[in-house]
């Protein structure tokens, strides 16, 4: 089970990835593809490196993109963590656009914070792990990856949080969009947003972080 994937008290299938048209799906896959021809899409998984019924997973097989890799997903050491994310950006010949789970969502936070945003166009900051504040009786194991920042984040991002998720609730997600200048986005009755909810390709994240990047991008993206 992943960790970071967060049982929800109850599930809203309102906001599951069935029954959507397939004209739909192939204008989210359409639009997928053409941000991507603007920017380099690249995934940053939680702990344990999102399985394969996370909705990172789906989006990576369905819309062709790259996926942030570590040596270690277990035993997460914030310094090589951030090395391979600096690594990753540096060696993109196009602008970076960070789509972020849990602790990948501090990770990348943090990244933002300390190194700038000359190489990063934006981030979708997808339930990002509550270090700080948290009861989760599983933080100890990332604690080292605290605290989190409290200062405007140097590019256009967004945070997409649950109403019932054990590691951040929606006033504290509230509190970082205000802290980071982030779009603030509601996912819905979801958990974690992780494994354990039914999302599949989870289309209702992916048209919210579509459209965040229409309107927040330094380009117009169709």
């Amino acid at each position: 089970m992943n960790l970071f994937s967060g049982r929800p008290t109850s599930f809203d299938p309102a906001w599951a990835t069935h029954g959507l048209p397939d004209t739909g799906r192939q204008q989210i896959a359409g639009a997928f593809q053409r941000l991507g021809q603007q920017v380099e899409l690249l995934l940053v998984p939680g702990l344990f490196g999102s399985g394969p019924d996370h909705w990172q997973s789906h989006w990576e097989q369905a819309y062709g993109l790259k996926r942030l890799h570590q040596t270690d997903w277990e035993t997460p050491s914030p310094a090589d963590w951030e090395a391979a994310l600096t690594a990753a950006v540096e060696a993109s010949s196009r602008p970076v656009f960070l789509i972020a789970h849990s602790l990948g969502a501090v990770l990348s936070a943090k990244w933002l914070s300390r190194h700038g945003g000359q190489k990063v166009a934006g981030a979708f900051l997808v339930a990002p792990a509550d270090i700080d504040q948290t009861a989760h009786p599983e933080v100890e194991r990332i604690r080292a990856f605290g605290p989190l920042p409290h200062v405007p984040l140097p590019v256009p991002t967004a945070i997409m949080a649950s109403s019932n998720d054990p590691w951040l609730s929606l006033p504290r997600a509230r509190e970082l969009a205000g802290q980071w200048q982030s779009d603030f986005l509601e996912a819905g009755a979801v958990g974690h947003i992780g494994s354990s909810e039914p999302l599949g390709l989870w289309e209702h994240g992916a048209t919210a972080m579509l459209d965040f990047a229409r309107r927040k991008l330094p380009f117009r993206v169709q």
